[in-house]
């Protein structure tokens, strides 16, 4: 692999509502990392002729995890090999699943979320989840199940490497691109955005012990972070961070 690595491009930044879609890019060799609700196809598909390429030049397409605002335009992509974790797949599937049950769903739910009824405005939380995901969600769109490669025995292609961050979906992964002599960190919903995690519009996590972990753990990480619902931020690098340490003998502030 060149030593530049991969070239890093937001498609679509995340928002509070929509997630972040990116382009990796090392030569004629691209990649799509999650892909949008059904509604954005357009604006994906115009990002990557802004670069000068079609649905068609990506070969591969990773799916952080498989909520609703990730996964639906898999299908725009049809020679990409889908990169994704059996175990989110299989844990959205059932939950997109049991939501659809009219009479049981708000039980159902305590199955994949068990600390709902820890936070306040719990039932209206869940109640909105089951209102997107039963407008949404459609499994065709995520694309033929022989194109899957299931990360747990396959890991990732190219020298890409992933983290399991796994407190906000079980299974859910942030991959790791090497990019010009540092590495940049695609969170996915690991880590929302960078300081304002309650304005998006999405799912409590399932363990929300282990989702402040893994945010911190992708915070002290340093370098560039792409965070599912926002714009990507820079973080000093542990060795710039340590250096400092040593020589004013106090924390960087900015450190994590």
């Amino acid at each position: 692999m060149p030593d530049t690595g991969w070239k890093v491009e937001v498609l679509m930044p995340g928002s509070w509502r929509g997630a972040t879609s990116v382009l990796l890019s090392q030569g004629q060799h691209h990649l799509v990392v999650d892909t949008g609700l059904p509604h954005e196809a357009h604006q994906l598909v115009r990002s990557l002729e802004r670069k000068g390429l079609r649905p068609e030049d990506v070969e591969v397409v990773v799916n952080t995890h498989f909520h609703v605002d990730h996964v639906l335009n898999n299908c725009l992509f049809p020679r990409a090999a889908i990169y994704a974790t059996q175990e989110s797949y299989d844990w959205c599937c059932s939950l997109y699943s049991d939501l659809r049950d009219d009479r049981n769903w708000e039980q159902l739910s305590l199955k994949y979320y068990p600390e709902l009824l820890d936070y306040e405005e719990a039932r209206q939380r869940m109640a909105g989840l089951r209102k997107f995901a039963l407008r949404w969600w459609k499994a065709e769109r995520l694309g033929e199940r022989s194109r899957f490669h299931w990360m747990e025995t396959e890991g990732l292609p190219d020298a890409l490497d992933f983290l399991v961050t796994a407190g906000h979906v079980p299974g859910h992964v942030s991959i790791l691109a090497p990019s010009q002599g540092s590495t940049t960190v695609i969170a996915g919903d690991a880590l929302l955005t960078r300081e304002d995690d309650q304005q998006v519009l999405t799912m409590i996590p399932c363990n929300r012990e282990q989702f402040a972990r893994d945010r911190e753990r992708i915070l002290s990480l340093g370098g560039i972070i792409v965070p599912g619902h926002d714009h990507q931020f820079s973080t000093p690098s542990n060795a710039a961070a340590n250096s400092r340490e040593e020589k004013t003998g106090a924390k960087d502030p900015q450190s994590r």
